[in-house]
């Protein structure tokens, strides 16, 4: 006799909370105005948000640097070990002087240079200090906000670190592949994506307050809410919009 009353007990409490769960997604429902209004308030949110942070365009650019096969094979793979050995060269005050003295008509100077290669807008990529994973072919990317100047900023510090290889080798086997012709443009800020999300977050956020409340409310909702045990109900008032 305990024990079917234990395993009653267990039942009407889990009854309870799915009921109350079923009342909860009811309530989410019958306040979805109030939703797509904090959805809307998400979305003018996201339009402050991005218009305080500033979206402007960028502009990328890259050129190719590879070992000489026309040399010895000794030649060629030893400027291949360099070029990957020595990628970080690209942020040394060499490289930078050397690439500002071409760049006299554009005003830029070395010390600029080195700070776009220390911030990631000058990089080196396909490297590796491995040798059994050597890059052939190293590209020279640069990512700045003028693109009057991202052209020459690319050729000239491509030029520069591979001029910079070659005085370490002794040797002209370090040559610029493909110079930088073109350039690409991207959005410093995905507008798309800070939309999604805080449109996203706002929706999430709403319905799951509400869900919450419904859930934990000490108010019943439904009739199935009420107390299980008929001997412990005292009466029922009838739900009723007239006063």
């Amino acid at each position: 006799m305990k024990e079917e009353k234990e395993v009653r007990g267990i039942e009407e409490q889990d009854f309870d909370i799915i009921e109350n769960a079923v009342v909860a997604l009811r309530e989410v429902w019958k306040k979805k105005l109030l939703i797509i209004l904090v959805t809307i308030a998400g979305f003018l949110m996201s339009i402050v948000f991005m218009s305080i942070k500033g979206n402007s365009t960028n502009y990328y650019s890259s050129a190719t640097l590879f070992s000489a096969v026309y040399g010895s094979y000794s030649d060629t793979t030893t400027g291949v070990a360099a070029m990957n050995r020595y990628a970080e060269l690209i942020k040394s005050s060499r490289v930078c002087s050397r690439a500002a003295q071409s760049l006299e008509g554009y005003n830029i100077t070395s010390a600029e240079l080195r700070q776009m290669a220390s911030d990631g807008s000058i990089r080196v990529s396909g490297a590796s200090t491995n040798s059994t994973s050597y890059g052939y072919k190293l590209t020279i990317s640069v990512y700045s906000e003028s693109k009057e100047q991202i052209l020459a900023i690319t050729n000239a510090m491509a030029t520069a670190f591979a001029a910079e290889l070659n005085d370490l080798l002794g040797s002209q086997t370090i040559q610029v592949m493909d110079e930088a012709t073109g350039y690409a443009s991207y959005n410093t800020l995905n507008v798309t994506l800070y939309v999604l999300l805080f449109m996203g977050a706002a929706f999430v956020l709403s319905c799951g307050l509400i869900f919450v409340c419904a859930f934990f409310s000490p108010w019943v909702r439904s009739v199935a809410q009420c107390e299980q045990d008929n001997d412990l109900i005292l009466g029922m008032l009838p739900y009723t919009k007239n006063k």
